[in-house]
């Protein structure tokens, strides 16, 4: 059986970043595909992991066919990579995918020798194929849809391949994640789910489209339940962060995801992405009650002119009426926001302060326009010469922005200010919570942010009603006993807080930090021996848990 290395390395400043050090989900999804078929397959993040690290990985497993996932920021990483398997192995089949890849292919074949194959989009089934072709007595490639190879008439780029109708075909990538998985963090790693492909909508800068297709493909709620049910019980985890491009696209199917998880009491927090056109108080009141605590919006300017120029298809009243629907549900509004466009002018982020302003989001992202391969706006950029077309070959720079000049700097500034400085007045206070908990009636997520302000405060027995209120009314909710340890710990409560976190444990017995928390507290009240039993199973259930690594070297 052929031994298949699916790997992944950020860009050195993305091996500290919370985000980009973390695998692509649709790796994990390949690496499911392959087990469940009977592969002989292991996945790697290589992100902070020196080279040497990796070449001993590398060396060890002796893939014969590697899969490297490429993105713009980490591409001559992944070149790197690529380059280093066929000096340990000439012989190694090594295939990229991804988004860079997808869209640059001929020019990787073109010019990387160590490159002999790229998977054009989505992967799973293209991957399989390819895998099972290359493993044949004849070894025919033209014959594998949706892949470009290089042969002796040149590239060649096969026919496309349908993309997956159902979904929840596919097998959850946490499945098939353990221990062997090398240099993952499955907390961190599994934390981040995606339950569509495709988006309809025209945004210039954005390669989403072009890679998954226009048309959108949804995981059913049941499938999706299911999958966050089975990382909660396998690895303890209560909270998740649903990455679609946009979740809430489908009405229907949010409000009866929002049902299973309220029927089912599958107490989570969660947060998703979404368009401003695409939700209503309705949708967000649901979604509150059953666990999201925070949107984010990709609002990019408070100018028409630049929202025109990105092809965002949305208007500032369009935004300033969806923020309040998410201020009047409670949530947490978080934005997304580009500057350096083409023609902007300081009006422009004047405007966008203005309409940040106005809506009172609570934090937010800046980011300079880039050019992506796959884009209208890099298209468009080769088609009148303001980048070269083979830019992302003899650029260094982990991105290629469309502007750098001072304007962009001083935008870029200016605008985070603003989300800072409006982040602070857009906290909500004892009155809006009183306000959310009239129109939402109880809800734990309600709960949760209203303690979590009165903490702030120094507030404690106001912060421990709320919490109270929840191990009341929903007993096996670990969020509410959970607080409570944290509260009762800080406060120096050591048996309340103790018997808090054991309750935590009985509801999700693999939940980690609640053994670590416990076991700090043990060590601060001298019961040494114990911490360490808490400590020890802490890193059982989570070899990356920080605070029971460090308790455990020191002793």
């Amino acid at each position: 059986m052929t031994q298949i290395l699916l790997a992944y390395k950020s860009n050195l400043a993305g091996a500290n970043d919370p985000y980009t050090s973390l695998l692509p989900v649709g790796l994990g999804y390949l690496h499911a595909v392959l087990k469940v078929r009977g592969y002989d397959a292991t996945i790697a993040n290589f992100s902070r992991l020196s080279w040497k690290e990796t070449e001993a990985t590398v060396t060890r497993l002796r893939p014969k066919v590697l899969g490297i996932s490429q993105f713009t920021h980490n591409r001559f990483e992944a070149l790197k990579l690529a380059a280093l398997a066929k000096k340990l192995d000439s012989g190694t089949f090594v295939v990229f995918g991804g988004p860079h890849a997808t869209h640059q292919s001929r020019e990787l074949l073109e010019r990387h020798q160590d490159v002999d194959a790229v998977v054009l989009g989505e992967g799973e089934e293209t991957f399989c194929e390819l895998v099972t072709t290359l493993e044949g007595e004849v070894r025919d490639l033209s014959e594998v849809r949706g892949i470009a190879f290089r042969s002796a008439q040149g590239i060649i780029e096969t026919a496309a391949r349908p993309p997956i109708a159902d979904l929840d075909s596919l097998p959850f990538p946490a499945a098939q994640m353990d221990r062997a998985c090398v240099g993952v963090d499955l907390h961190r790693q599994l934390e981040f789910l995606i339950t569509s492909r495709g988006c309809p909508a025209a945004c210039l800068f954005c390669s989403s489209p072009l890679f998954w297709g226009k048309s959108l493909r949804l995981r059913s709620p049941r499938n999706m339940v299911d999958e966050i049910k089975l990382i909660r019980d396998r690895f303890g985890l209560i909270y998740f962060s649903i990455r679609d491009d946009t979740f809430t696209a489908d009405r229907k199917r949010v409000l009866e995801f929002c049902r299973i998880i309220r029927q089912e009491k599958v107490y989570i927090l969660w947060n998703c992405q979404s368009r401003v056109t695409a939700v209503d108080g309705e949708m967000l009141l649901e979604m509150k009650r059953a666990g999201c605590e925070c949107i984010q919006f990709g609002v990019e300017s408070g100018s028409p002119r630049i929202l025109k120029a990105l092809g965002k298809g949305i208007g500032t009243d369009q935004v300033k009426k969806a923020a309040a629907l998410v201020r009047k549900a409670g949530m947490n509004l978080s934005i997304y926001l580009i500057t350096g466009v083409s023609g902007e002018t300081d009006g422009d982020t004047y405007a966008t302060i203005g309409l940040v302003e106005a809506i009172q989001a609570h934090d937010g992202q800046v980011s300079p326009l880039a050019y992506y391969p796959g884009t209208e706006i890099f298209n468009k950029g080769v088609a009148d010469g303001s980048i070269a077309g083979d830019s992302f070959e003899r650029d260094k720079q982990e991105a290629l922005y469309v502007r750098k000049d001072k304007f962009v700097e001083a935008s870029t500034r200016r605008l985070l200010q603003a989300v800072v400085r409006t982040g602070k007045k857009a906290s909500y206070g004892a009155e809006h919570f009183r306000s959310h908990k009239k129109v939402l009636g109880y809800c734990h997520g309600t709960n949760i942010m209203a303690g979590e302000m009165y903490e702030e405060r120094g507030q404690w027995h106001l912060a421990e009603r709320e919490y109270r209120e929840i191990t009341e009314k929903e007993p096996e909710n670990p969020w509410g006993w959970l607080l409570l340890g944290g509260l009762y710990g800080g406060r120096g409560l050591v048996d309340e807080a103790c018997m808090a976190y054991r309750r935590v444990m009985t509801i999700v017995p693999a939940h980690a930090p609640a053994f670590s928390d416990l076991g700090e507290l043990m060590m601060l009240t001298g019961r040494g021996g114990e911490a360490l039993k808490y400590f020890r199973k802490a890193l059982e259930l989570d070899p990356y848990d920080a605070k029971a690594r460090e308790a455990l070297r020191q002793k």
